[in-house]
């Protein structure tokens, strides 16, 4: 066994096993709630939560459920990755232009470099914990534009590296802190079959960039005398945390869906 030390070695495995957490699920099922309940164990811990918001509606459900829990406002950026008139700008070229579409992939550069920048302000300080990507199905696109445009290819061209390394390397960028990623859903396919079940809409290697993915889901209905959260349930997904839950449905449900709850089970 070796005693000695190794230059540019070391046993010394803290702050590189940091969880990151995928949670994905259809609109309204609960995502930017989840993330917001992590402001209740962050304040016991004397942490803040940093949000990256890249989508809309995340802003209005987050203030609303810490109003509702009794929360600070989390850290979120203040200004949108993308500008109103850059949407526009985008919205107005010929996508199917080399011309144009060289703009494009400007635009999504530069896009992206602001949030790679953000992130790693919230990854530099150490009371912020965890960070939360809202939504990774957006980053995704972003990334994947800023290399192909906006052409109709784009869907084919992505699942190549570039971009993939450029997920890759923001995942691992973050490794020291617990991330949260939210995606959204959609059908997995066996050949031109449906396969029975959803996996996470984002990079097509998530699998390797998270530790644990889970999956939340909302009832049509709500039952009888029961209250509108009993609509709700968590599935986990896949988990290098605890692989004995890997597969485990509606292992959390209504109220008892939150951040330190998950915490709880993934790592005990």
């Amino acid at each position: 066994m070796a005693k000695d030390s190794i230059e540019g070695f070391t046993r010394d495995f803290d702050g590189r096993e940091a969880p990151a957490i995928a949670v994905f699920g259809a609109e309204g099922s609960g995502k930017s709630r989840f993330c917001a309940t992590a402001g209740v164990y962050a304040k016991e811990h004397g942490q803040v939560p940093g949000f990256l918001v890249c989508d809309r509606k995340t802003r209005l459900t987050v203030r609303q459920i810490c109003e509702e829990l009794g929360l600070d406002l989390p850290y979120i950026n203040s200004d949108d990755f993308i500008s109103q008139k850059e949407a526009m700008e985008v919205a107005k070229l010929d996508r199917e232009s080399d011309k144009d579409n060289d703009k494009i992939r400007k635009i999504y550069s530069t896009v992206c470099n602001k949030l790679v920048e953000y992130a790693m302000r919230l990854a530099a300080r150490p009371e912020i914990e965890p960070i939360v990507i809202e939504t990774g199905t957006q980053v995704w696109d972003w990334i994947s534009y800023a290399h192909f445009g906006r052409k109709q290819g784009v869907g084919k061209s992505r699942v190549w590296g570039p971009p993939k390394q450029d997920w890759t390397d923001l995942m691992d960028a973050l490794s020291h802190k617990t991330v949260l990623v939210t995606l959204w859903e959609r059908d997995a396919y066996r050949g031109d079959e449906r396969a029975g079940y959803t996996k996470p809409d984002g990079p097509p290697h998530i699998g390797y960039t998270v530790t644990s993915a889970v999956r939340l889901n909302k009832a049509d209905k709500v039952q009888k005398g029961a209250d509108y959260t009993s609509r709700f349930s968590l599935d986990v997904f896949q988990s290098q945390d605890n692989v004995g839950l890997e597969g485990a449905a509606g292992i959390l449900t209504g109220a008892d869906i939150t951040y330190e709850n998950l915490m709880n089970l993934l790592r005990p």
